[in-house]
């Protein structure tokens, strides 16, 4: 009876440890599958898809259609009762400013060069596009801003080239005195192994997030609507019919 017991225990512990080697095997097969990030940015709409093996995916925007994506069915319109329409809600545009952007001038680099190390090689980035306007409100601030960024990219884009594999970057600085806050256009494309990026997250993981939050804490404080001439107008017209 118990040489019995001791059989089925002993082939349940080698069903288990079948199991977990399948399953070790799969996730190693998964980490060592090639990731590509493609985002984009321009005049406020970001952009973002992931591949990952034969599947891609666009996270955002999610609203527009993929051009190459088959035509829909026009159903037949159905009769509704009237509705009063809402008014549609403002996108949110993504913007930085200066103290977000001497911030990260500051802060990343240490913690770039800890998370590429040793995995740099591995990481492969085309296209890298990027222009941006140095502008603001006070033209020494501006002017200084332009400065630090332009060493930064003179210093820092060599450096990335050795550390990572770039392909024809294009990193462009512009300089605007009239113009009063900043703006950029970016088109980056990384292609990495998610064993890479996983080691990136265990060297430098805690750094970046505590960066992230320093970031947004120095974001804008949103600007104050104004009210539509329409709206005006139409209280105007109630107070003189209630008069």
């Amino acid at each position: 009876m118990g040489k019995l017991i001791l059989g089925i225990l002993l082939g349940v512990l080698r069903g288990i440890g079948v199991v977990l080697l399948v399953l070790l095997v799969l996730v190693l097969i998964l980490l060592l599958i090639r990731v590509q990030v493609r985002t984009a940015y321009e005049d406020g709409a970001p952009s973002l898809w992931v591949r990952y093996g034969p599947v891609k995916l666009r996270i955002f925007p999610k609203n527009e259609k993929d051009p190459n994506a088959p035509p829909e069915k026009k159903k037949p319109p159905r009769k509704k009762k009237e509705k009063e329409k809402k008014p549609k809600k403002e996108k949110k545009k993504f913007s930085v400013n200066q103290d977000q952007i001497l911030y990260s001038l500051e802060t990343l680099p240490p913690i770039l060069g800890r998370a590429l190390k040793r995995t740099g090689r591995s990481v492969h980035i085309q296209p890298l596009k990027l222009y941006i306007l140095a502008a603001g409100a006070d033209p020494a601030d501006t002017a200084l801003l332009y400065g630090r960024m332009e060493a930064a990219v003179a210093v820092g884009l060599p450096i990335l080239e050795k550390t990572l594999r770039l392909k024809d970057p294009d990193v462009r600085l512009y300089l605007d005195f009239d113009q009063r806050r900043m703006d950029f256009i970016a088109d980056v494309g990384v292609a990495l192994r998610p064993v890479s990026l996983v080691w990136m997250a265990l060297r430098a993981g805690g750094s970046l997030v505590k960066w992230f939050l320093g970031f947004r804490k120095l974001a804008s404080p949103p600007a104050e609507k104004k009210p539509s001439q329409e709206a005006t107008d139409e209280n105007r017209k109630t107070e003189h019919e209630a008069a």
